[in-house]
């Protein structure tokens, strides 16, 4: 519990800090500069919060640490991601920054959901089949501009023992504009290698809930497991790719696959699928 006394003042400092770096700073930089800024910046917030990042990359895979300043140059990647916290965000920041598509309602939380506004979050509006075709079209525009662009295909967050189904509707922005996919496999664990569920965003948790939960646990590990990218052949489908990136985080994480899906999210799913 002692570790919230220091954490939590510069877990706030950070916030204003990075709210300021936004309004102020952002507008001087080019889009490498934000890129730094955002790195760095997520790496203090992950310190503060108690966590190390550690990147794990399989074999043939192109590490996300090896990606940075990629804008104007090469292809984009889409970066297709299991989802436990919120943690999830800061931890892939940390080693390249992404715009992610993430669900409307992160937009509404304090400073938190500023911040990712600013930094160029692309919002889900769950349920709305128009919204979610007009972010494929944002993600594919930062992908042809040779950014990454970052989902969660399962929709939701997961306790992390298992993977939900993952939906394909916007892998469709990476296949618009040819760009490979990556699976990135994220496992939280203590110091031991015991699974932890300190960040485990689930359920009815709000976020200052897990907030307060995240800086009284002593020490937070996030695994970021890279894997070989998916090239975008001829006549694969959004489908297939989903199908194949859950598979490969699977068996990189050795997961049980979750086929299970509550019915209030099955329904977003076929009004977003329409």
């Amino acid at each position: 519990m002692l570790h919230r006394l220091w954490r939590l003042p510069v877990l706030v400092a950070l916030l204003f800090g990075g709210l300021a770096t936004v309004f102020v700073v952002f507008p001087l930089l080019g889009e490498r500069g934000r890129e730094r800024c955002i790195a760095t910046w997520s790496r203090w917030l992950m310190r503060a919060c108690g966590a190390q990042v550690r990147e794990r990359v399989a074999p043939g895979a192109e590490p996300l640490s090896a990606m940075r300043g990629t804008h104007g140059a090469g292809r984009g990647r889409l970066l297709l991601c299991n989802h436990i916290s919120w943690l999830d965000i800061f931890a892939i920041d940390a080693l390249a920054p992404a715009s992610f598509a993430a669900k409307a309602e992160i937009a509404t939380w304090p400073l938190a959901g500023t911040l990712a506004a600013r930094t160029g979050t692309v919002f889900v509006e769950r349920g709305r089949r128009h919204a979610v075709h007009g972010v494929i079209l944002r993600m594919g525009e930062k992908l042809a501009a040779g950014l990454r662009a970052a989902v969660f295909p399962e929709g939701t967050t997961s306790d992390g023992r298992r993977l939900l189904p993952f939906h394909g509707n916007l892998v469709q922005s990476a296949l618009n504009v040819g760009v490979p996919m990556v699976p990135i496999g994220l496992r939280y664990i203590d110091p031991d290698g015991e699974p932890s569920h300190a960040a485990m965003f689930v359920g009815d948790t709000t976020f200052l809930a897990s907030v307060w939960r995240v800086t009284g646990h002593p020490t937070l590990i996030v695994e970021v497991h890279v894997m070989r990218a998916i090239e975008p052949t001829p006549g694969v489908t959004r489908q297939q790719v989903a199908r194949e990136a859950r598979a490969a985080i699977a068996a990189r994480l050795d997961l049980p696959l979750d086929d299970t899906v509550p019915e209030a999210l099955r329904a977003v799913r076929e009004t977003a699928a329409s």
